[in-house]
């Protein structure tokens, strides 16, 4: 299985730069585009594929398993959408505190190069071998 290294960076990036930026400036709009480029990814327009190749960002193709990362996406997405909700119900302080979380979480994984997604996906999924015997 492949994964593109760059397609990740760019997502970690994009998060880390717009979502503080979302918060500082109060602008709920961006969390909200955010939130539809994230969920996007698990669909057949990958709208986040889209802007990386408009912004001509080439791809680094590794051996690696991707769903690991779908995984993490997929909690990045869900809490995007808890933030674009909450900011959406006027709960201004939850709803960035949430958006700063995930930025938060991109910047470990860019920095670091720990992504909690992943190590909970790896988890879960031991979890599941240990209970069922799979």
């Amino acid at each position: 299985m492949r994964t593109d290294r760059n397609q990740l960076r760019f997502n970690q990036a994009l998060l880390v730069l717009l979502l503080p930026l979302a918060a500082l400036l109060d602008l709920p709009w961006l969390v909200y585009l955010l939130f539809l480029l994230m969920a996007s990814q698990h669909t057949p327009l990958d709208l986040m594929a889209v802007l990386k190749r408009l912004l001509r960002v080439p791809p680094q193709m590794v051996d690696e398993d991707p769903r690991p990362h779908r995984f993490a996406r997929f909690l990045g997405a869900v809490f995007l959408g808890l933030a674009s909700l909450a900011l959406l119900l006027g709960l201004k302080p939850l709803g960035y505190a949430l958006a700063l979380l995930v930025a938060l979480l991109a910047f470990v994984n860019l920095a670091f190069g720990f992504c909690l997604g992943c190590f909970l996906y790896l988890h879960l999924r031991y979890a599941r071998a240990l209970f069922t015997g799979k």
